[in-house]
């Protein structure tokens, strides 16, 4: 049976490091970055620079894999797999917002590089589509949604047993395969770990909730990067809205895609709701950028507020996908190793 979509399984997972494939070498360093791509809201985008990125993530899907993980069958699927592998140490640590910010943009370029998309990665700012009327699924006929120039939208509905849903969270309305748009089945499969469609499973109380811009001003007036890092994600429960958990169960639900905390890559709309996230950590660093740029905090193991912290020289990777850096590196949009504004 299917397991549970629920980010709060993070926590129950092993805490061991996970071994991946390695890339040759480092990723290419250099000292300057010239002409970075820059990154939009969806809204912001032609019709033809959104039809351009749409082709660009299928383009992916017919590239063969490189990530050396079984299960992986294409390009696409390399970035599902390794966000897999990794999910144990990746959320609710200090490494967390700037793991997907070097996630991100590994993704970007592979969609410039190999797919021959010219724009920087779009973002999805949910919050300019939240309703204070929690019950209110206006949100979900925004232009992100649209089957035609958009990622499509909701499943059909699906019953789900107990054992997807143990915290019985109420509200769903999906959670089958997503029925118009580019990644319907006949035009796209989740490959990781098992063949699937993609499925979508709205929630309209948690995508209004999680997403108000009440939440981003909190999150972008904390004094330091400990806590924003711990403001960003906040605490794995329903009960407390926090805005990463905005698009991944406002949209994923209990049984779509992009709510399995380690598949969630799967849906490509992660890769708009990160970048989203990406966009609201670059703006809270211009606010002092000489310091932000130097600053790092936040446990190495998830939850372990009171043990080793991660420091400016912690390293992440990516497998083999790109080489390890180091928390100071990716701190710099515009350094060398990460080329992109906002």
């Amino acid at each position: 049976m299917r397991l549970s979509n629920i980010f709060l399984a993070v926590s129950c997972l092993a805490l061991s490091a996970v071994a991946l494939p390695t890339a040759d070498t480092a990723a290419t360093t250099s000292s300057t970055c010239s002409n970075p791509p820059v990154r939009k809201e969806w809204r912001q985008l032609s019709t033809y620079q959104k039809q351009s990125y749409i082709n660009a993530v299928l383009c992916l899907t017919k590239k063969k894999a490189i990530s050396g993980i079984a299960g992986a069958v294409n390009r696409f699927d390399d970035h599902q797999a390794v966000h897999n592998a990794q999910t144990p140490n990746i959320h609710w640590v200090g490494h967390f917002i700037l793991w997907h910010r070097y996630f991100v943009a590994t993704y970007e370029k592979a969609l410039r590089n190999e797919c021959g998309y010219t724009g920087g990665q779009p973002y999805w700012d949910w919050s300019q589509d939240a309703s204070t009327d929690l019950t209110s699924t206006a949100i979900y006929n925004t232009a992100i949604f649209d089957p035609n120039t958009g990622f499509g939208g909701n499943g059909p509905y699906v019953i789900a047993t107990d054992e997807q849903n143990p915290l019985n969270i109420t509200g769903h309305t999906g959670g089958g395969c997503v029925s118009n748009g580019p990644f319907v089945p006949s035009k796209f499969t989740v490959n990781f770990p098992t063949p699937d469609c993609l499925r979508r499973d709205f929630i309209p109380w948690i995508m209004n909730s999680f997403a108000q811009q009440s939440l981003v001003d909190h999150v972008q007036s904390q004094p330091d990067y400990t806590s924003f890092a711990r403001a960003i994600e906040n605490i794995p429960s329903f009960s407390e809205p926090n805005i990463h958990g905005s698009g991944h169960f406002g949209v994923g639900g209990v049984l779509g895609t992009i709510g399995n905390a380690a598949n969630s890559p799967g849906d490509p709309l992660f890769f708009l709701h990160h970048g989203n996230l990406d966009r609201i950590f670059w703006e809270w660093q211009q606010k002092d950028l000489k310091t932000r740029l130097n600053q790092v905090g936040g446990p190495i193991v998830p939850f372990d507020y009171s043990g080793q912290n991660v420091t400016l020289g912690f390293q992440v990777n990516m497998g083999k996908l790109a080489g390890n850096q180091t928390l100071k590196t990716l701190l710099n949009t515009v350094g060398g190793v990460l080329c992109y504004t906002y």
